[in-house]
């Protein structure tokens, strides 16, 4: 019985940690990827709420619009009731009396409809108006932002694990190296130095693939922390680098920057801000406009020498006004204001005319990148090929005894470096592309 109690806890032990490990492994592509990362980036959550904010702040400047209605209500207890005096007409004397009651009550409803402030609450809804269109061209930078830097560490990791592959691949032709080597001295063809050779040739690259392997595994570290996974999972990547045409083929840098000036989101936070910074100039101005505000009370008071109020007690009140307010003289306080507005609008301009220009050169850059690392590819690839038949025939030449064993590890290594230079345009070439997105905003 005690045996089978052990056998069962050994059991559960393997199910419960076969679980964890297959709970700790994640399968990814790019796109689950950024999805990923957009979940769980602490900046894009706290844009969203920033978003939440700026839609309650155009709601509370449309309430500037609408009237008010409020009721109000108050107790007044007077501990000495004031004297009045006044002439006695039948008399050379004065006569006193106190005025009011004890205890006062009043209760009613108040209403108010502002009728013109000089433009003020009209223009301060439309500039939340404009924040809460700001506010959303941030959240979708933040959001480009955050695909950007989960697709960049994304291929990052795709990256690490192809030179992981050219590394395993280098270690295994050293490895055949070796065992042709043997073969050939074993008939006597080959020195003990050219074994010894080969022998340190396939030692040196062992720490390589070891350092390959360990970059790798920071590069998913790096991976995880970016998309906020707090367990650390074993990542399967299920892409690989591969070279994909891309979308821009047929386009000029022109016709990048006409889309990039239509969608991108600093552009259009640019020109938000100005139109604030316009509404700001009326708002000045509205400063020294009348402005005019209708009332109305609606009300009941009640008074008594004691506190045993009755409905008979109490009087209805109802009145309404129109206030009508005109600026003279403000010591030119507004004129200041107005100018500085004024100055706003010209900065932003100024401001305006840079970022385009901004754009324009990082639209160019990152065009000129794609056909640049476009180019790489196709002829990295060409190298490989090269390599492939120049290693073929110096494994035959050896073979042979019309080369030396040095020429054999040449044609390796150069085999070797044009794989890693290969994966390395393909790495490059698929974040020009992402870069190019993220400016286009089409990431």
């Amino acid at each position: 019985m005690k045996k089978q109690k052990i056998f069962l806890s050994v059991l559960l032990l393997l199910f419960f940690s076969i679980n964890s490990l297959v709970a700790q492994t994640l399968e990814l592509d790019i796109n689950k990827a950024q999805k990923i990362a957009l979940e769980n980036n602490i900046q894009y959550k706290l844009a969203e709420e920033a978003l939440s904010k700026a839609k309650a702040q155009v709601t509370e400047a449309r309430g500037g619009m609408l009237p008010s209605l409020s009721a109000f209500s108050q107790y007044q207890r007077a501990w000495e009731l004031p004297t009045v005096i006044f002439d006695d007409p039948f008399s050379d004397g004065k006569i006193e009396f106190k005025m009011g009651t004890e205890h006062s009550l009043v209760y009613g409803l108040s209403f108010q409809q502002p009728i013109f402030l000089g433009g003020a609450i009209w223009n301060g809804y439309k500039m939340a108006k404009h924040g809460y269109i700001i506010t959303e061209a941030s959240l979708e930078s933040t959001k480009q932002n955050v695909l950007l830097q989960s697709t960049s560490a994304y291929y990052g990791l795709l990256f690490s694990k192809s030179v992981v592959r050219v590394m395993e691949q280098a270690y295994e032709t050293a490895q055949e190296n070796l065992d042709q080597v043997n073969k050939i001295r074993a008939v006597g063809q080959a020195s003990d130095f050219d074994v010894l050779r080969a022998e340190v040739q396939l030692a040196n690259l062992k720490p390589t693939l070891t350092s390959a392997i360990n970059n790798s595994k920071l590069a998913e570290s790096q991976l995880s922390m970016i998309l906020g996974l707090d367990n650390n999972p074993k990542i399967i990547t299920l892409d690989s680098l591969t070279f994909a045409p891309h979308d821009f083929s047929g386009l000029t840098v022109e016709d990048l920057n006409n889309r990039a000036l239509q969608n991108r989101p600093d552009i259009k936070i640019m020109d938000e801000q100005k139109r604030i910074l316009q509404r700001q100039v009326t708002l000045a101005r509205s400063a020294i406009l009348p402005s005019l505000v209708f009332g109305t009370n609606y009300q009941f008071q009640g008074q008594r020498d004691d506190f045993e109020f009755t409905g008979d007690d109490f009087y209805k009140a109802f009145n309404s006004s129109i206030s009508l307010s005109v600026p003279l003289f403000t010591g030119f306080q507004k004129i200041g204001k107005i100018q500085q507005a004024k100055a706003g609008v010209r900065e932003a301009d100024y401001q305006i005319d840079a970022l385009y220009q901004a754009v324009n050169l990082e639209i160019e850059t990152a065009y000129l990148a794609i056909t640049e690392k476009e180019q790489s590819v196709a002829t990295q690839s060409k190298i490989i090929d090269q390599a492939k038949e120049a290693l073929r025939l110096a494994r035959l030449r050896y073979a042979e005894g019309l080369s030396t064993q040095l020429d054999l590890m040449y044609a390796e290594g150069a085999l070797n470096q044009a794989r890693m230079n290969y994966q390395q345009s393909l790495f490059d070439y698929n974040i020009a592309i992402a870069q190019l997105k993220k400016a286009l905003n089409e990431l």
